[in-house]
């Protein structure tokens, strides 16, 4: 405990506004290794899930800050980024590329929940963009789903959603806290409590915004309308093409993405690393950022010893297979 006491309370890392291709504008938030310089190394980009912001990243920001130069942006919507004209995954899979797009070389991917989703479908379609791709409890279809997404699955419907939204309105706000908390963490105790002030007040600093409901229940709908598609438009089909080595981190205990996913995960992608974390909920990089910094520090440094090609064929029979065979494992990390 006096560990996290000691913890200094994390603010958000300078942030800027941007105009992608898309004519969309996004904040981004940025941060450079102590005395970089002409630094070469390849850059980390983060991409949030729902309800999200660039902010879910700082504290694994903080833990990777002399690894390479980082990059956390909020999607049209959500966090600091005026609202688009339309929220749904396909909107922000053409965001992504547009950011990724004014990078001079592929970068390591790195995303939450629907942000997972939206970087499946980015590393598939342009695998010249990415180096590598790290999926923390990526929000991929599932049959079975735990009971977070259950309940988050019911404000899909038409008219319910909206009701629901304005009920919670007359809900204390430290009952709505502790709801949310149950979903996203297995453990709040072990995350310093400035750096939940911190994320609850990013949060509240969302939701004042007038078009926060709107936004949010547009983007969960559209998650709800790919859960259900199939064929060449799936998001499993996608996970079968993606030709760079890929990382998925789990929770053990994760109310909205449930860890089983991992079977389907070694069916759609073979040679991916998989990493098991007990005591984790879905945010694993909030709730365990010290844990999934080492993870994503070894991943990138076995993945750098590997020869991949550069290749942009989306096959069936993809080239990947044995050079990225030593990556092929699951494991389980013990993250507390």
């Amino acid at each position: 405990m006096c560990q996290h006491l000691s913890v200094e309370r994390i603010e958000a890392w300078p942030g800027e506004l941007r105009t992608l291709s898309t004519g969309r504008r996004v904040n981004v938030r940025h941060t450079t290794p102590p005395g970089a310089g002409d630094d070469d190394r390849t850059p980390l980009v983060y991409v949030h899930g729902l309800g999200g912001s660039a902010t879910n990243w700082t504290a694994l920001m903080r833990e990777l800050r002399d690894d390479a130069e980082q990059w956390a942006i909020d999607l049209p919507g959500f966090g600091e980024s005026p609202r688009g004209d339309h929220h749904t995954v396909a909107e922000y899979v053409a965001d992504v590329i547009a950011f990724l797009e004014t990078f001079d070389r592929p970068v390591h991917l790195v995303a939450n929940s629907l942000g997972g989703m939206i970087c499946v479908y980015v590393a598939s379609r342009r695998p010249d963009l990415v180096l590598t791709l790290s999926l923390v409890s990526p929000a991929m279809p599932q049959y079975r789903l735990p009971w977070a997404a259950q309940a988050t699955a019911v404000m899909a419907v038409p008219w319910l959603g909206e009701r629901i939204l304005r009920t919670a309105t007359m809900i204390p706000a430290e009952k709505q806290a502790e709801r949310l908390t149950a979903m996203l963490f297995a453990n709040a105790a072990v995350i310093p409590v400035a750096e939940l002030t911190f994320a609850a007040e990013q949060r509240d600093r969302w939701i004042e915004k007038p078009y926060a409901d709107a936004v949010l229940l547009a983007a969960l709908r559209s998650i709800v309308r790919h859960y259900t598609q199939a064929g060449r438009r799936s998001a499993w089909r996608a996970a079968s093409h993606i030709l760079r080595p890929t990382l998925v981190v789990m929770g053990a205990r994760d109310a909205l993405v449930g860890a089983w996913g991992r079977t389907r995960w070694r069916r759609a992608l073979r040679y991916a690393r998989l990493v098991y974390m007990p005591n984790t909920g879905h945010v694993a990089m909030m709730e365990h950022p010290r844990a999934v910094a080492e993870i994503i520090r070894e991943f990138i440094s076995d993945t750098s010893r590997i020869r991949t090609p550069a290749s942009t064929r989306r096959t069936l029979d993809r080239g990947m297979r044995q050079a990225v065979a030593p990556l092929a494992e699951e494991r389980t990390h013990a993250s507390n």
